[in-house]
């Protein structure tokens, strides 16, 4: 039941392992900075729901070279395409500081796999480019990255929030 792993969850996410675990997200995550991207309109001042949905299609000749490609490196294609992602954030911010936050599935223990209920958490994956690494090093520094948060995934994202979110910007998300 849902219920019992909500138990479980309070109760093991308390003490020495959590501090241990917020530590580890508090080094990660302290200092961060806003994304700031070049937009067409001025931002709101409170962050709406307003957005637009584009569907793309990639062929299965391109998708077939990815995996190829991810697997070569040792990486998922997820690694692969967060990567490709966050090169592109660099190039439009300027921004070297890199910092982006993505759902996983929150079903790491096998007594949960069948459940019924949200388990979903959200992981922010920061990540430092310079511009002057290849995109096999960036490729790298982003799978150390995930798995390294994969360890770490119990931590609600609200609790990493009230640990390392200083002052709130309501036009985002935090």
């Amino acid at each position: 039941q849902y219920a019992d792993y909500a138990l479980w969850q309070r109760n093991y996410l308390q003490g020495e392992v959590l501090a241990h675990k917020l530590t580890y997200w508090k080094e990660q995550l302290t200092g961060v900075e806003a994304l700031q991207l070049p937009t067409d309109y001025t931002r709101p001042a409170v962050q709406s729901t307003q957005g637009a949905l584009v569907n793309f299609h990639i062929d299965t000749k391109l998708s077939e070279q990815l995996n190829t490609f991810s697997q070569r490196q040792g990486t998922t294609l997820f690694m692969t395409l967060l990567a490709a992602y966050k090169v592109l954030l660099f190039r439009y911010s300027g921004q070297s500081d890199i910092c982006v936050g993505t759902p996983i599935a929150g079903r790491q223990q096998q007594e949960v796999e069948g459940l019924i209920g949200f388990f979903v958490n959200t992981l922010a994956l920061r990540d430092q480019l310079t511009g002057e690494q290849s995109f096999t090093e960036v490729l790298q520094q982003v799978k150390q990255t995930t798995l390294s948060a994969y360890e770490h995934q119990e931590v609600p994202f609200e609790k990493v929030v009230e640990e390392v979110v200083r002052e709130r910007d309501l036009s985002r998300s935090p």
